[in-house]
């Protein structure tokens, strides 16, 4: 069976598990804490996937271990690891929490959206203010935005919203400016 109809089928049983229970700001929260941790170390997700080594029990343990100050897995959200660890889909949780931040954001009107510059500056907040409010007018839904500093970016900005991407760098206009030189290069030989 395909992973993404997979995670999307347990994503959506944790949403109406959380729905249900009313306890959906805490499990979002958590579950996007445990997500960073599995994309930033390695190890972390090889000792979820190892059956051999690593026992089911221990497995959950793991996750709860990296939530901070001494927290505790939210109780749909332990249930929900140790049906995974059952269903020896426990390797797919990246997958699966993905899907459900989605579905989550989606059943509150909220799309998500990341804004990359290459220095944060005065007109930063303007440029924020200005997507968010093309974005909501458009979409009609609430924009979540987290604003990236990332200093390869020569020059512009890069926005990318649910699965749209604009690309307003200068590294991209650049690109495009190329192209157009060596398709007309190729008409003139």
């Amino acid at each position: 069976m395909n992973t993404g109809i997979i995670a999307s089928r347990y994503a959506q049983a944790l949403l109406k598990l959380v729905d249900e229970t009313g306890n959906g700001e805490a499990v979002i929260y958590q579950v996007q804490y445990l997500e960073k941790a599995l994309n930033s170390v390695p190890e972390l997700r090889r000792a979820l996937v190892d059956r051999a080594v690593v026992s089911p029990a221990r497995k959950v343990s793991l996750l709860e271990a990296v939530l901070p100050d001494e927290e505790s897995l939210c109780p749909e959200l332990s249930k929900f690891i140790n049906l995974l660890v059952k269903n020896g889909r426990i390797g797919d949780i990246r997958l699966i929490f993905n899907a459900y931040q989605t579905s989550w954001y989606k059943s509150r009107n909220i799309v998500r959206g990341k804004l990359s510059v290459p220095e944060y500056s005065d007109s930063t907040p303007a440029l924020e203010k200005k997507l968010r409010e093309l974005i909501e007018s458009r979409t009609g839904s609430k924009l979540l935005m987290t604003t990236e500093v990332e200093p390869d970016l020569i020059g512009g900005f890069v926005f990318e919203v649910e699965d749209r991407l604009l690309d307003a760098s200068v590294s991209h206009q650049l690109e495009l400016i190329k192209r157009q030189f060596i398709e007309k290069n190729r008409r003139i030989v």
